[in-house]
């Protein structure tokens, strides 16, 4: 059974990626054997099916802004977050993430979605040489601006019968870090339904496209301090949350070859809070109701290209819903809004037919 106990919330969107745990590749710039060694290895750690603890479950409402008014639609898709362990590796936390729309309940069966794993063994900020993060990701690429935009790539997607996705792994040990992007193409339009399906032409698109590669040398990666990766950055952060530490609290990590700055820039306490959402497959209401809650809000800033965005958590305090978002709340775009509010019934929400 699992414990959810356990869990203390190890992600947030946004979707999504892959790491590897493995040896060295090199003080040094690494050679193009290194960086397939460490990759390959990467591919293989997260091949491992691990042992999970816990699991959270989500139901996605998206909303549009229209000139100065946002209009949502409840139960357009979901997700979950899960926690455990990796068989065969030293002190191995997985941290997985599942997020996106659901075609057979979105507006216009619109499909976008992304996953993502990360493994971290060790310490994150521990000394020890061998302490290493692994983080693979894939998402269904969208370049829309705007809602017309988007419809547009959906109906070009469908007539060409061409569906693009993007997939990254990226390695990182106290020597060094690397990572591969590849874009791709593909003739099925996977949903969230079909992880299992889509992981498998990620890995082996992976393994055999040329792709992105980006370096960062061990000097540079000794300058962020640590190793980990952006679920395990916002999981650090959430215990800071609950801890009381005074505000605001930055992180630094890899992703794609580049220092990001993960900040936990406000915690305000919240006494109540009541979630109410029209679900399509439900006679009633969805209704759940919270106490002793803590608003957490974050700015991930991208050191190379100086951009960021924001998140909002709403995380329980107590009991097993300690450390556990409740809602998340993401704004990818000054048009676009994505709320994901927990689905799984526990003994801390009053449960309202």
């Amino acid at each position: 059974m699992i414990d959810r106990r356990r869990l203390t919330w190890r992600a947030a969107l946004i979707f999504l990626l892959l790491v590897s745990i493995g040896g060295p590749i090199g003080a040094q710039s690494p050679s193009p054997a290194d960086i397939d060694a460490a990759l390959r290895r990467a591919t293989e750690a997260i091949s491992v099916e691990p042992h999970l603890e816990a699991e959270y479950d989500y139901i996605m409402t998206a909303r549009v802004r229209l000139l100065l008014f946002w209009v949502g639609k409840d139960d357009v898709g979901g997700g979950y977050i899960r926690r455990g362990s990796l068989p065969g590796y030293s002190r191995a936390e997985v941290i997985q993430l599942l997020m996106g729309s659901d075609p057979a309940k979105a507006p216009r069966a619109i499909n976008r979605w992304g996953a993502a794993t990360e493994i971290v063994q060790g310490s994150p900020k521990g000394d020890s040489a061998g302490n290493a993060s692994t983080f693979l990701g894939f998402m269904k690429v969208s370049k829309g601006t705007s809602v017309s935009e988007m419809q547009k790539e959906l109906a070009r997607e469908k007539q060409g019968g061409e569906f693009q996705f993007s997939a990254i792994i990226n390695q990182a040990s106290r020597q060094g870090s690397v990572a591969k992007v590849v874009p791709f193409a593909s003739n099925q339009d996977f949903t969230i339904h079909q992880l299992g399906q889509a992981e498998q032409v990620v890995y082996q698109r992976l393994a055999d496209s040329t792709g992105r590669v980006r370096v960062i040398d061990s000097k540079e990666l000794d300058s962020c301090g640590q190793i980990g990766g952006f679920l395990s950055s916002v999981s650090e952060l959430i215990d800071a949350s609950l801890e009381g530490r005074q505000t605001p609290i930055s992180v630094c990590y890899t992703y794609n070859g580049e220092l990001y700055t993960l900040t936990l820039g406000s915690v305000t306490k919240l006494a109540r809070q009541t979630v109410r959402l029209s679900l399509k497959e439900e006679p009633h209401k969805f209704e759940r109701s919270y106490e002793n809650l803590l608003r957490t809000r974050f700015t991930n800033f991208n050191r190379t290209t100086n951009k960021s965005g924001e998140f909002e958590l709403l995380l329980g305090t107590h009991g097993n819903l300690r450390g556990v978002p409740v809602q998340i709340t993401y704004e990818p775009n000054w048009w676009f809004d994505v709320i994901l509010n927990l689905k799984t019934a526990t003994p801390e929400a009053t449960l309202s037919p």
